[in-house]
C-alpha cells in the first residue's frame, strides 16, 4: 500500500549551522539546530532556529539514510506504524 505524502500548507525551509543538543522526550528524540549569531563579534551566540522531534528508533535509519546521501528515505519512514508517536 502507497501511503500518499503532501504539504498542506507552505512549510518554511530553515537554514541549520550545527546540532547543539539531542533531548530525551518519553520515547522521541529531539534534535535542536542553531546558527552562529554574528550581530557581536565580541561574544560569540548560537540562536536556536530549529527544534525536530523524531521516533528514537528511527534515528540510527535516519543517520543513515543522511550518510548515504539518498532523497527518498520511504522505506525508513513505512517501516513506523502510523501512530508510532501516540504512545
Amino acid at each position: 500500500m502507497t501511503i500518499e505524502t503532501y504539504e498542506p500548507y507552505a512549510t518554511p525551509d530553515v537554514f541549520c549551522e550545527a546540532l547543539v543538543r539531542i533531548d530525551r522526550i518519553g520515547s522521541c528524540r529531539r534534535l535542536v539546530f542553531v546558527v552562529n549569531d554574528r550581530n557581536d563579534p565580541g561574544s560569540p551566540m548560537r540562536a536556536i532556529v530549529a527544534k525536530l522531534v523524531v521516533p528514537a528508533e528511527l534515528m540510527a535509519d535516519l543517520a543513515q539514510v543522511i550518510a548515504a546521501d539518498r532523497s527518498e528515505p520511504d522505506t525508513v519512514f513505512h517501516r513506523l506504524p502510523i501512530n508510532a508517536v501516540a504512545h
